[in-house]
């Protein structure tokens, strides 16, 4: 019997991406033993065990990692072949992102209602961490982060700079003065960020007329979660050091301070990381309209 090993994929990836033969089963309408079924019929075809079991998870073999970075952008781009020639088509489906909570917070879920006036057959499924992801492990379309990026199995494409910026409460600088050059500095307290993934405390970087240095700041409390780290900065435990979007409307409404106007923060770039060199046209409209966004906040 010939077997359409392009649907079998296609359940394989749900599989993969919802964590559960049940879920696959109800996002493809479809029913729960046909999904048990088509990943018994791909094993077989493949000779391969793709998936271990158990009655609480799913786990990929290391041959069904490799199955499924391979196939995935070869049935999106079967799906975008197929999809070229029906009239009158529009994108629909689920995209999964994840991006910084401040990111989502204050920009991207307020504008949300306008993708989807555009894009009204899309289900943006969005998490919101400051940690970094594995795009396989936890069935990500695309990862949107800010700054330097580490080595990985991913693409990335720049989506421009955003801009930072050092502020404080008035409150804080009532009570220890307002620094007026990167040497005082020591005599302050700063609001430090932990990188999770690096496991350290990020230096506060300044731009100086003999180019860019780091300091590393005094501080009682460190964290790793922006909503809190505002949260810290407008109590007063000490200076913070952000995206300009993220801490203007705090500034414009006096409730932080900028300082040290003549040492700006360089720039840090923006950028969508892919699993693959495939862009499927979900992902493409999606970064497409982060780039205007984008355009509203440099």
């Amino acid at each position: 019997m010939q077997i359409n090993v392009y649907e079998l994929m296609r359940i394989f990836i749900e599989i993969v991406e919802t964590g559960s033969f049940s879920q696959a089963s109800e996002n493809l309408q479809i029913h729960r033993p046909a999904v048990t079924k088509a990943l018994q019929q791909l094993e077989l075809h493949c000779g391969v065990r793709l998936l271990h079991r158990t009655t609480r998870r799913i786990n990929l073999t290391p041959e069904g990692e490799e199955f499924y970075r391979s196939s995935k952008p070869l049935l999106e781009q079967t799906d975008d072949l197929l999809g070229s020639f029906s009239a009158g088509r529009s994108l629909s489906g689920q995209l999964r992102i994840d991006m910084p909570v401040s990111l989502a917070t204050l920009l991207v879920v307020p504008n949300l209602p306008d993708f989807y006036r555009a894009y009204p057959g899309i289900e943006v499924v969005l998490s919101s961490s400051d940690r970094r992801k594995d795009m396989l492990r936890d069935g990500l379309d695309c990862i949107v982060r800010v700054g330097a990026l580490e080595d990985g199995d991913y693409v990335a494409r720049s989506l421009g700079n955003v801009k930072l910026i050092t502020c404080a409460s008035p409150a804080y600088l009532a009570e220890h003065g307002v620094p007026e050059t990167l040497d005082d500095l020591q005599h302050h307290q700063g609001v430090n960020w932990f990188n999770v993934n690096s496991r350290q405390i990020m230096p506060w970087v300044f731009q100086t007329p003999s180019g860019i240095e780091e300091i590393h700041l005094p501080g009682k409390l460190v964290l790793d979660n922006s909503e809190v780290y505002i949260v810290a900065g407008l109590t007063g435990l000490g200076l913070l050091q952000g995206m300009d979007f993220f801490l203007r409307p705090y500034i414009n409404d006096g409730r932080l301070v900028e300082v040290l106007p003549g040492n700006p923060v360089p720039a840090r770039r923006l950028s969508v990381l892919y699993p693959h060199r495939h862009i499927s046209p979900k992902v493409r409209v999606f970064t497409q309209w982060l780039e205007t966004l984008l355009e509203g906040v440099r």
